[in-house]
């Protein structure tokens, strides 16, 4: 045993190599199968740092106080395991399950976690306690708060997990699942969650100063006291939210402004003025952040306008050019958009739940240099979207939610579509020729038109 000292306290860290450890994880398998010999697997205050654990089961095991320091646990099953106190700093956690895991008092600053599951998790503070000098003292990396500062990530899910009192300033949370998250008191200072789902969350008393919530959702969050001075919320979805308290000094939010259809009348004869003479003349549009839900913007020319993070919820889009018009983080929740060209279009985080997209042209722009640009839906939300007879060729649709989505007759030849959600996607006579659907989820192909 190898003991080594932490803060004056001598800690009895068990170094433990391959051989061990792939003896321990054989042991805790039988354990889990309930085989005879099996044993749980029990790695307490021992020293894991840089070992590969990538793909281990280790669900249910005891990890209090591990140090883990740069180790690999890409795609490895830790549900429901004890990491209380744990050093995971620097560590791969990648597709990692760590459902209802205890993290209290965890350290992950620089841990990768992208597309971690952490469904449900305890990331509240917590201390781990030695005796020193005949008294009880804390010990750990950073004593008591579980630290996700600079941690990375990206597509994680962390619905309903609890992280009141968390430190996790400048972390990379974009288009995680946060969903009935609890926050309370939390430091996200300075933390990206651009294109999260925080319905429902708890940020009561964080401390969300200088974040970025641009297209988050924040449906019936509590945002009780929270600080948002400097942040921006740009196409940020604030249905049912009460930011009275909130401290909001210097955010950037979505503008609402006296007069908008004079406004926007003024805009769109600058910018058909700009596309008539090819930029020569006008004004191109600029339309960003701006309220323009329910405004009938029908058979308009918009070609390359600037949309993005705007409100266009119930807006009048049928028979609208916007190719190559950025609506990146737009909400056209319940928007008519049924014949719109779309072509070479960013739609990437935008939020169509309900909208109407019927015979939609969403097929590359084809442009002078013999380039094509593809129509871009990444990571946007389609839920309940009707897009009967839409031609989506080659359009990129990875990550994108789909779910409930009206997609017959249409034309997704090419499209990409790695990593959706197509929970009961309606698919019948859809063209998939060389659609590319790794990953994607709950995908129910129809019996005809499949190349």
């Amino acid at each position: 045993m190898k003991h080594t000292t932490l803060d004056g306290l001598d800690i009895g860290y068990t170094k433990i190599g391959p051989t061990e450890i792939e003896r321990v994880l054989l042991l805790h398998r039988r354990f889990l199968q309930g085989h005879m010999g099996g044993i749980r697997a029990c790695l307490k205050f021992h020293d894991l740092s840089h070992a590969n654990l990538a793909q281990a089961n280790l669900a249910g095991a005891d990890l209090t106080g591990s140090k883990l320091l740069s180790a690999n646990l890409e795609g490895a099953n830790l549900r429901g395991a004890c990491l209380f106190g744990a050093d995971l700093r620097r560590a791969k956690l990648a597709r990692a399950n760590l459902v209802r895991a205890d993290l209290r008092g965890a350290a992950m600053r620089g841990a990768s976690m992208a597309r971690v599951i952490l469904t449900e998790a305890d990331l509240r503070d917590g201390f781990l306690m030695r005796s020193k000098n005949g008294e009880l003292a804390p010990m750990g990396v950073n004593q008591n708060t579980t630290e996700l500062s600079e941690a990375s990530m990206v597509r994680a899910d962390l619905s309903r997990a609890k992280l009141s009192n968390a430190f996790v300033i400048q972390a990379d949370l974009r288009d995680t699942d946060l969903r009935g998250a609890v926050f309370v008191r939390a430091d996200l200072s300075g933390s990206d969650l651009t294109g999260c789902n925080l319905e429902g969350a708890d940020l009561s008393d964080a401390n969300l100063s200088g974040a970025r919530l641009d297209g988050t959702i924040l449906t019936r969050a509590l945002l009780r006291n929270a600080n948002l001075s400097s942040a921006s919320l740009l196409g940020a979805l604030l249905d049912e939210v009460d930011l009275s308290t909130a401290n909001l000094t210097g955010a950037d939010i979505l503008r609402r402004l006296d007069g908008v259809e004079g406004i926007v009348g003024a805009t769109l004869r600058q910018h058909r003025e700009w596309i008539v003479s090819n930029g020569h003349k006008g004004v191109r549009a600029d339309l960003t952040a701006l309220d323009l839900s329910g405004q009938d913007l029908s058979n308009l020319n918009l070609s390359a306008a600037v949309l993005k993070q705007s409100c266009l919820r119930g807006a009048n889009l049928s028979g609208t050019v916007l190719a190559m018009a950025d609506l990146s983080m737009a909400d056209l929740r319940q928007a008519r958009m049924d014949g719109v060209d779309l072509r070479g279009a960013c739609l990437e985080r935008s939020i169509l739940h309900d909208a109407q997209i019927c015979n939609a042209v969403a097929s590359p722009m084809e442009l002078r240099n013999g380039q094509s640009w593809p129509t871009n839906f990444s990571k946007a939300r389609l839920i309940r979207a009707n897009l009967a007879g839409a031609d989506l060729s080659a359009a990129r649709m990875e990550d994108s939610d789909l779910t409930q989505a009206n997609l017959q007759n249409c034309v997704l030849r090419r499209a990409i579509l790695t990593d959706a959600v197509m929970t009961m996607a309606d698919l019948r006579d859809a063209d998939m020729h060389q659609a590319d659907l790794r990953g994607a989820r709950d995908v129910l192909l129809p019996t005809a038109g499949v190349a």
